[in-house]
């Protein structure tokens, strides 16, 4: 009795242990016009991009790419999106700034997915190429 009562509770503890979605257990969804600091060709600028921000932590043991953005009444597939990333400078010096990708890469990351169209209230899908997707809901912000 007392080995099946182990036993059971050691089941539950690794249960518990382990997330319930393998990959990208952990996320959060802002949709609006974020000021970012972009990095190309070794210099920085400030730049107001709109779109869907996302932090997550990719625990998929692959780098994810989007798929596709989609509600009940449209789809779009993004080309590209913007990762935060460490960034060397002229001077030598590093800063986080944002860099096109068209890969998530493993570990905490922050993107954003330029959007040039409105999305409009209502709940939203993001598919990655893994099959698994985040949802997401906008929402007018009372002003």
């Amino acid at each position: 009795m007392v080995a099946l009562l182990i036993a059971v509770t050691i089941y539950f503890v690794v249960q518990s242990l382990v997330p319930s979605s393998p990959y990208v257990p952990s996320y959060n969804v802002q949709y609006g016009t974020f000021v970012i600091q972009f990095y190309s060709s070794g210099y920085l600028n400030s730049v107001n991009v709109h779109g869907i921000k996302v932090i997550m932590d990719n625990e998929d043991t692959n780098n994810l790419k989007i798929t596709s953005i989609s509600n009940s009444t449209f789809s779009f597939s993004p080309s590209y999106y913007l990762q935060l990333e460490s960034v060397p400078l002229s001077n030598g010096s590093i800063r986080s700034a944002f860099v096109n990708t068209t890969e998530i890469y493993l570990g905490s990351d922050t993107i954003i997915i330029p959007t040039s169209i409105k999305l409009y209230p209502g709940v939203y899908s993001i598919i990655f190429s893994d099959g698994n997707e985040l949802n997401f809901n906008v929402s007018y912000n009372a002003s």
